[in-house]
């Protein structure tokens, strides 16, 4: 028994479908791996207060989940490594339990809300649009066939008046002349109809491929969102661990390791090259319009088939006209803003040239359709047949009783990227503006009795004890140290009261000041000391202490 020919599926292999769905999966390993984050530290923060009971447990299920993750990303690779520290800290007390579920539970939890929130619209959306051109598909095909229907009974019905006008008498004959005009009329309806609905389907496809290519953008931002976020507790659980002392040295230089080990703009780039495929040569099939003329057996005679292509040939060529002249408007203002910026922004630049697409597009389908049907006339008048530019790119096939035609068309995938330098490097660049080769920043320059500030871009924390300016008549009398700070470049004094340091030594703060210039103790020695050359360690409160 023969099996029915199966129905083209219009949207299964688009090249936009097959990148929007795999980074799908990419992000649903993400928030697998958030999520099995987010209770790794919820478990681990119970297990910390009571002495680490289970740690081992724990620790096997941040392995399985850094293995579901990508094998070249340094921030998930950091991460598996952060499991041998816990196989090793059994009696760590519960201050680090206490950190873990104030910062790094609550940021996770509001990462994973904030991405549920924005991604749940996104495949409604696409299945939407998606519908819609899987729809117009079918209309086209149930309108064609009527079309079909409508120009086989019309001819039929032309034949039938011709064979017969001689015999009949003028009363029969006006009735059968009704009968075929409004037959002609009704064929032109639907024949209208029929170009409209193609004419919708083409501009149908090019929102569903937009819609794809948005969300496509909001998923690859939030996943670049999640490594930056990942990568930024990494680094706040580092600074939490190295405040234990001697007693966790061990766990410290592990977790420093790891830390060292994250590249994070490597991670943003590598997410991006998995991710951001894009096909130069890739081609979209569009179904074309075909007509009951075209058919070489038919009823209908040469001179007639040949009148109504010429007809649709002419209304084609108005189209293609008209579409030409928007396609050379729209180069030269790409060409205008390319060459003189100053015309206009990047946001009306990438809006341009997107309508210079699309119009390309439009007017390839134009021309691919008038070139079939010259084809066609070429054929009924006798000539050779003539290749054309979209010779190789039309395709037939059947299906139960109809056959139709299918062009490809060039369609390059076109994905925007955006800057792959995270936030956290954007900041630095603002704080560090000093040469290349891991130069420092420069240092305040002095003054007789002040140091000038340090750039106003830089926001320190526990601003309540500001100093005025950088003087030895706060140093005289009792100190009490504010915390500690690890320094991170080297640092030479230039006058007695100042401090010389070298990068990962700790100093005890014991005043800080709005002019930049910090006053505290390296070694048992008292002096100022640049803020900028340092970081801030967490400060242990006495709540936290005394529950330890």
């Amino acid at each position: 028994m023969a099996t029915e020919p199966k129905m083209k599926d219009p949207v299964g292999g688009c090249a936009y479908n097959l990148l929007y769905q795999d980074l799908k999966r990419f992000s649903k390993n993400g928030e697998y791996f958030c999520k099995e984050l987010m209770t790794v530290f919820q478990q681990r923060s119970e297990l910390e207060i009571n002495y680490a009971k289970g740690m081992q447990k724990l620790a096997g299920k941040l392995i399985r989940a850094s293995k579901e993750m990508a094998s070249n990303s340094t921030t998930y690779h950091a991460w598996s490594q952060i499991s041998n520290e816990m196989f090793s800290i059994a009696d760590i007390h519960r201050t680090l339990g206490n950190a873990l579920r104030q910062d790094a539970i609550l940021e996770i939890r509001q990462l994973l809300d904030e991405h549920t929130k924005r991604k749940r619209p996104l495949d409604g959306t696409i299945e939407k649009t998606g519908k819609m051109v899987i729809t117009n598909w079918n209309e086209q095909l149930k309108v064609k066939k009527k079309l079909m229907a409508l120009t086989r009974e019309h001819e039929g019905l032309f034949s039938f008046v011709e064979n017969n006008k001689q015999i009949c008498t003028e009363k029969e004959k006006q009735k059968m002349l009704n009968r075929l005009t409004k037959s002609a009329e009704l064929q032109a309806r639907v024949d209208e109809d029929y170009f409209n609905i193609n004419m919708e389907g083409h501009q149908m496809r090019l929102k569903w491929e937009n819609t794809l290519k948005n969300c496509y953008q909001v998923i690859q931002e939030l996943e670049k969102q999640r490594i930056e976020v990942l990568s930024n507790i990494l680094n706040k659980y580092g600074l939490y661990m190295s405040s234990f002392g001697q007693t966790l040295l061990h766990c410290q230089k592990q977790i420093e390791q790891a830390t060292r080990t994250v590249d994070m703009e490597k991670d943003l780039q590598s997410l991006v090259d998995q991710t951001s495929v894009t096909a130069e040569d890739n081609k979209a099939e569009f179904l074309m319009a075909d007509y009951f003329e075209e058919e070489s057996k038919t009823v209908m005679g040469l001179e007639r088939r040949k009148e109504a292509i010429k007809t649709k040939l002419q209304r084609l060529e108005d189209y293609i006209s008209r579409t030409r002249k928007d396609h050379e408007g729209l180069a030269k203002m790409v060409k205008t803003y390319t060459e003189n910026p100053s015309f206009s922004n990047r946001k009306n630049l990438e809006e341009t040239e997107q309508l210079l697409d699309e119009t390309t597009l439009k007017l390839d389908l134009l021309i691919a359709t008038h070139s079939k049907l010259s084809a066609t006339v070429t054929e009924i008048e006798g000539k050779p047949k003539s290749l054309h530019k979209f010779s190789d790119s039309i395709t037939k096939w059947k299906d139960k009783d109809c056959e139709h035609s299918v062009v490809q068309l060039s369609r390059p995938v076109k994905i925007k990227t955006t800057s792959l330098r995270s936030r956290q490097s954007l900041r630095r660049s603002i704080i560090y503006k000093g040469p290349a080769k891991s130069v420092p920043p420069q240092e305040p320059e002095p003054e007789p009795e002040t140091h000038s500030p340090t750039q106003e871009s830089i926001v320190q924390p526990n601003t309540e004890l500001n100093g005025d300016s950088k003087s030895n008549n706060n140093t005289e009398g009792e100190c009490y140290s504010l915390g500690k700070c690890r320094v991170l470049y080297n640092f030479t004094s230039h006058r007695e009261d100042e401090l010389t340091m070298k990068e990962g030594e700790i100093i005890d703060i014991f005043q800080r000041a709005e002019s930049g210039w910090w006053y505290g103790t390296l070694n048992g020695q008292k002096g100022h000391f640049p803020a900028t050359y340092v970081e801030e360690l967490p400060v242990l409160t006495d709540q936290m202490t005394s529950d330890a």
